[in-house]
């Protein structure tokens, strides 16, 4: 029973991590396009830098959880 409920809570996991991992993507999109009509072609370097960002910050919170859920067991 225990294996059960942590293989459905690394299922659930994932697919809530790649929703939210999902919608900051399209929400900075959003905010880079809408800021490069206004702006101009400056825009494009903080967009990259900010899709970077995002890929490092959620790298990084997935390998705390694994690191937290490895002290766990």
């Amino acid at each position: 029973m225990k294996l059960a409920r942590a293989a459905i809570s690394e299922v659930i996991g994932l697919f809530v991590a790649d929703w939210v991992q999902s919608a900051v993507i399209v929400a900075i999109l959003a905010v880079g396009w809408l800021a490069f009509r206004r702006v101009g072609g400056a825009t494009l370097l903080l967009l990259v830098v900010l899709l970077a960002g995002q890929m490092v910050w959620f790298a990084r919170a997935e390998a705390r959880r694994l690191a937290a859920r490895g002290r766990e067991e």
